[in-house]
């Protein structure tokens, strides 16, 4: 832990104050670097409030992939299309509320309102409260509401608590949001009233630091004590730091080609040219530093109901032949805008690889590295294909990234795929209960997604979390969602 009295006054000033800086230079204090800026922190915005142990949902993933109780002591799916949950009676929120079975469904009812993304998720038709009991009742047969009801993105706030929702949530979590910054910083203080037992530290500080190598050398310096999205190439100096380790797991999360099937030029042939310009193998050995898998497809191949297909080799040759039958030549090259981003610090590296051997295959690309690539890839004029890092499977269940990704009105779908035969495969998986047919359907999706080059997936990523050696209770978690929780400590 970094000297209270010279450092900590110094460190508050660097994150940016707040009214109650001078009552926070006692205690034990965190600082956290994340990678992507935030423009709110209004949980169905951003998984952040769970992240740094703001909010809680009803459900959380175990580091096994199964799904949990937390907020909830009992449930029971007592028919296709409804689920019963009983509240547990113990919990307040951090302003002091009962959590009740309205304060829940006033929660879901307005993350649902207010995001596309929950919307699609909870397909939810009615909510009925009976003191802590409530009843979710769903259009339809929906087998993965559990999955989702453990979604950061339907973590459980207050939503009559007083302030702006998108700057102070009040949520459930060891840790209550006392100052945000947009795209700086958050304060956090300790909740003391928490209900799993008083919380480890007594402050918080979380920062936004896009730069990994920053990340990286700020976490050397004992400028930060937990940073996210280590870059590979800091791995093994940080883990023999003298005061920095490293925690890394085989994560759930996956890069990839982003296709904007918008563009004209982004057609089946070009797709599947780019797909066999890109040297997987290569990419996870030279730039990942063997901290990721070649992909498959959309999901990690670890995960055993996955069918282990054969990883795509690269053929610059055959891409060239593919792209001559569009018109394609040394001569008049195909030229494409690909864009990138400094958030996860490999992809920018893996564009500029991709974008060497395309021009192999008569593929000119111009790179765009961009600050806020969600708001960029919105306007489908600006891009024909992006790299990006989708967490495909953070919950144990293939449907929330089918329903997101590849369904025509899917709220993560940003380069609007869009086929028949899918979407109608999705609404079967969607009502089929038993988990075998799920699994045959899953495969049965990718594989048709696959041979219409939906995307290019290429790796699938660790999860790599930096620490200060005094820091305990915390390590990286497959799914890359929870950080801090009330067992997290730091030695003073």
């Amino acid at each position: 832990m970094k000297k209270v009295f010279g450092i900590v006054a110094a460190s508050l000033v660097i994150l940016g104050g707040c009214s109650g800086t001078q009552s926070r230079e006692t205690g034990k204090t965190l600082n956290v670097e994340l990678p992507l800026k935030t423009t709110s922190i209004a949980p169905y915005k951003t998984d952040v409030p769970v992240k740094v142990g703001a909010a809680e949902a009803l459900f959380k993933v175990s580091s096994d992939g199964k799904v949990k109780k937390l907020l909830v002591s009992q449930y029971k799916q007592t028919s296709p299309t409804e689920l019963s949950l009983t509240i547990k009676d113990n919990i307040k929120f951090q302003n002091g509320k009962k959590v009740t079975g309205q304060a829940v469904k006033n929660s879901l009812q307005q993350s649902i309102k207010q995001s596309d993304l929950v919307k699609g998720s909870l397909p939810i038709k009615d909510i009925k409260v009976d003191g802590q009991k409530v009843t979710i009742i769903t259009n339809s047969a929906y087998p993965e509401l559990i999955s989702e009801l453990a979604s950061p993105f339907a973590a459980i706030y207050d939503t009559e608590a007083k302030g702006d929702i998108d700057k102070s949530p009040v949520g459930t979590g060891p840790y209550k949001i006392i100052d945000y910054k947009q795209s700086q910083s958050i304060k956090l203080d300790k909740n003391k009233a928490y209900w799993q037992g008083e919380p480890k530290l007594d402050h918080v500080n979380v920062s936004y630091q896009e730069d990994g190598n920053t990340r990286a050398n700020d976490l050397s310096a004992s400028k930060a004590d937990v940073i996210t999205d280590v870059p590979v190439e800091k791995v093994e100096s940080l883990d023999k730091g003298q005061k920095t380790k490293v925690s890394t797991v085989s994560g759930y999360r996956t890069s990839l080609l982003l296709y904007n099937h918008q563009s004209d030029k982004m057609n089946k042939h070009v797709r599947e040219a780019l797909d066999k310009v890109i040297d997987r193998k290569a990419i996870t050995q030279s730039i990942y530093k063997d901290h990721a898998t070649a992909a498959t497809g959309p999901f990690n191949t670890k995960l055993k109901f996955i069918n282990d297909n054969k990883v795509t080799q690269q053929d610059i040759q055959q891409a060239a032949k593919l792209l001559q039958r569009e018109g394609y030549t040394k001569a008049h090259p195909l030229k494409l805008t690909i864009s990138t981003y400094n958030g996860r610090p490999e992809l920018p590296k893996i564009a500029q690889v991709i974008q060497s051997d395309a021009k192999k295959a008569n593929i000119n690309i111009e790179l765009r590295n961009v600050d806020d690539i969600d708001g960029y890839l919105k306007d489908k004029q600006q891009w024909d294909a992006s790299l990006y890092s989708f967490g495909t499977i953070p919950r144990g269940d293939t449907g929330y990234f089918f329903n997101q990704a590849y369904k025509a009105d899917g709220a993560i779908n940003a380069g609007n795929y869009s086929n028949t035969r899918v979407n109608d495969l999705i609404e079967q998986f969607n009502k089929t209960i038993n988990q075998t047919e799920r699994n045959k359907l899953t495969n049965q999706i990718i594989d048709l997604t696959n041979k219409d080059y939906a995307n290019s997936y290429i790796a699938y990523s660790d999860n790599i979390v930096g620490l200060n050696k005094d820091v305990t209770g915390l390590k990286a978690s497959p799914e890359g969602i929870y950080l801090i929780d009330y067992k997290v400590n730091i030695k003073k």
